[in-house]
């Protein structure tokens, strides 16, 4: 009688074999900077150069043809002198003019020529970085932004350009100062308050984008990008439920992207609200079929918590079947399998579990499921071949050492089952009341010796 309750028992505990969903890593996707590059400024005289008086005629010429944008005779009157006749004055009213003309390689050249005369002269250095910006010299456009702001540029644009610039070449943290430059001059301006909430972002700043975003959100409820940057940032900070109640606002102000709306649904799944997971895939399907990578995880969850009906309207969905993969067509048949074991159709299910071992023999939830339903059946030869196949397998050589123990359990070889309840012991010391069950089945031993003396 001590025999037969204790074997109940040890059925009972041995029999676990949850299989689990891979770990997600979740991702959204996230409008980029925006960055505009503004034309010249067509401002042509500067406080910082003064024009020589013998230039004077010649400047209230000038004044006059500027007014009136006559850009190209400004330029032949110019051409006339020799650059080192020229002001530095008059000089960056020519480098300015080929800037308005587009001819920049002209421009950059005078620009240059100007500096090397007067290395100071800050708005020199703004519009030759706006001017290595609009030609894609990125490099020596972050330069000359740097160097303007160092000799004492208070021009928001100058500072926003720097920020973007530093953004893409060194990181968040670099681009940090000059977007808060940008945005305590221009607050309103949207460049600098995405720019410095993407700072913020990349630089892992986290609690200063919240605030950030609270202040945005606050102007504009309505903005998607908000929203979507505000889940990214509790996705990061691993606050699933945040970052979903920010991803359900997003989706309340209009369609997201395939790349957006899968994440969310992983999110649901990870939260175990699978109702609303399954509805929002729902509304997927409504425009394309869904693809097997997508949801192999949300079929490992569904039959985790016995939804089956969800699990074959899943399986409906998929896109072309015949294309998968001999690994993604193993995890659908097992799959399928567990269906089919949990609708009590048992050969079936066993036939499934056999096939999808043979696309895949490593595919270790097939290889574990099968075993134990084979043990359930009492087909014990094949079961512990099963078990013994498992074990090779680091992430689920637990659950297989137990489910052989709980097959000689079952099969009076309490010998073989101590035995590898002791190995299990040493591999994984800290498994919840293995030494209970050693100590058990140790007294039964004892018993059953005792009484055969």
């Amino acid at each position: 009688m001590i025999k037969k309750n204790a074997f109940i028992l040890l059925c009972s505990i041995f029999m676990a074999g949850m299989i689990k969903a891979n770990a997600q890593s979740y991702e959204l996707e996230l409008d980029p900077v925006k960055f505009v590059i503004p034309g010249f400024s067509e401002q042509y005289l500067e406080r910082e150069v003064s024009l020589a008086p013998e230039e004077y005629e010649l400047a209230e010429k000038l004044k006059s043809l500027l007014g009136r944008k006559d850009f190209k005779q400004v330029k032949l009157e110019l051409e006339t002198y020799y650059d080192v006749e020229l002001s530095p004055a008059l000089l960056m009213i020519k480098a300015q003019v080929y800037f308005s003309l587009k001819e920049y390689p002209q421009a950059i050249h005078l620009y240059q020529f100007i500096l090397n005369r007067k290395p100071q002269l800050v708005r020199a250095h703004e519009e030759l970085g706006l001017l290595f910006l609009i030609t894609e010299d990125f490099v020596k456009a972050r330069q000359h932004f740097a160097k303007a702001i160092a000799y004492g540029s208070n021009n928001a644009t100058v500072h926003g350009h720097l920020g973007y610039l530093n953004l893409h070449q060194h990181g968040g943290l670099s681009a940090v100062y000059a977007y808060q430059k940008a945005y305590s001059l221009e607050p309103e301006n949207t460049q600098w308050q995405q720019g410095l909430l993407t700072a913020f972002v990349q630089a892992k700043m986290f609690p200063s984008a919240l605030a950030l975003l609270e202040e945005l959100i606050e102007q504009d409820k309505n903005n998607q990008s908000y929203w979507l940057t505000k889940a990214a940032i509790h996705i990061e900070q691993n606050t699933y439920d945040q970052a979903l109640q920010s991803l359900e606002f997003a989706l309340l102000l209009g369609d997201i992207s395939q790349q957006n709306l899968l994440t969310m649904v992983n999110l649901h799944f990870e939260q175990a609200q699978f109702d609303r997971a399954i509805a929002l895939l729902k509304t997927q399907v409504k425009s394309q079929r869904l693809e097997f990578t997508d949801i192999s995880n949300y079929l490992l969850w569904l039959n985790q918590v016995n939804r089956w009906e969800d699990s074959e309207w899943l399986i409906k969905q998929l896109n072309d079947k015949s294309t998968l993969s001999a690994q993604s067509r193993s995890l659908l048949l097992s799959t399928q399998a567990q269906i089919l074991q949990a609708k009590d159709r048992i050969n079936e299910a066993l036939t499934h579990y056999q096939n999808a071992l043979d696309l895949d023999a490593n595919n270790q939830n097939a290889l574990l499921s099968y075993a134990n339903l084979l043990l359930q059946q009492k087909h014990h030869i094949k079961a512990e071949q099963a078990y013994i196949r498992a074990e090779a397998f680091e992430e689920i050589k637990l659950q297989a050492l137990l489910g052989r123990a709980q097959l000689y359990i079952n099969t009076d070889e309490l010998k073989a089952a101590y035995q590898l309840l002791i190995d299990a012991k040493r591999a994984y010391p800290n498994t919840l009341g293995i030494q209970e069950k050693i100590n058990l089945l140790a007294n039964i031993i004892d018993i059953q010796s005792t009484s055969t003396l």
